[in-house]
């Protein structure tokens, strides 16, 4: 059962975009990730596998669906009172061994010449510290088509002992123009983005008829 909420916050100047979704059976978390310009800036996780235990079916989705609503406006109420991890980060001066821990992370495209192929996307990848090149394994990876900084979800996957997944999903038809494949890891506080504009093909050239 895969179901979730959408949400556009304005903060002052800032404009972030909530998204709150359970998973299914497979991966018991109700998560939540805000995002800022395209950037993932927080996410919270909550494991209801211990809540779901011995639940009738004919209420489990009620139940689930009451839980992430709720986790979904704390985190907004959060958002707007200023009170998330990130937000306090920002307000406090300046440190130097704190510049870019939210951003530590080094994804990479392993296949950039195969990716796309028959109208299907395979997104093989790549996730390691940037400073010291160590795989990160367990991380969240998720392949989306953003745009006017609107997502809509496409795959996600965890990056194995090696710190590698692979990504794979059919493209949509009639993707607007102007839009970007946006790959983004996330351990944590820390993330990794690809971006890549995509480029619609060149109309063929109809021959004008002979009179």
């Amino acid at each position: 059962m895969n179901f979730g909420f959408n949400s556009n916050v304005r903060v002052g100047e800032a404009i972030y975009h909530v998204q709150t979704e359970d998973r299914g059976p497979s991966h018991p978390f109700l998560d939540t990730v805000v995002y800022m310009a395209g950037r993932v800036v927080y996410k919270r996780s909550t494991n209801y596998e211990k809540f779901v235990r011995g639940m009738e079916a004919g209420t489990l989705a009620q139940k689930l669906h009451e839980r992430l609503a709720q986790q979904h406006r704390e985190v907004i109420a959060e958002l707007e009172g200023e009170t998330l991890p990130f937000q306090s980060k920002a307000k406090a001066p300046p440190a130097a061994e704190n510049a870019g821990a939210s951003d530590s992370l080094d994804l990479r495209l392993t296949n950039p010449k195969s990716w796309f192929a028959a109208g299907n996307v395979t997104l093989e990848v790549e996730l390691c510290e940037k400073n010291s090149e160590q795989a990160v394994a367990d991380a969240d990876v998720q392949a989306c088509l953003e745009h006017e900084n609107h997502r809509i979800r496409c795959a996600d996957v965890h990056t194995d002992v090696d710190g590698c997944a692979t990504l794979r999903f059919p493209m949509p038809a009639n993707v607007a123009e102007g839009s970007s494949l946006v790959v983004c890891a996330t351990d944590g506080s820390r993330h990794g983005e690809l971006r890549f504009r995509l480029k619609s093909k060149p109309r063929k050239k109809t021959p004008a008829p002979v009179s």
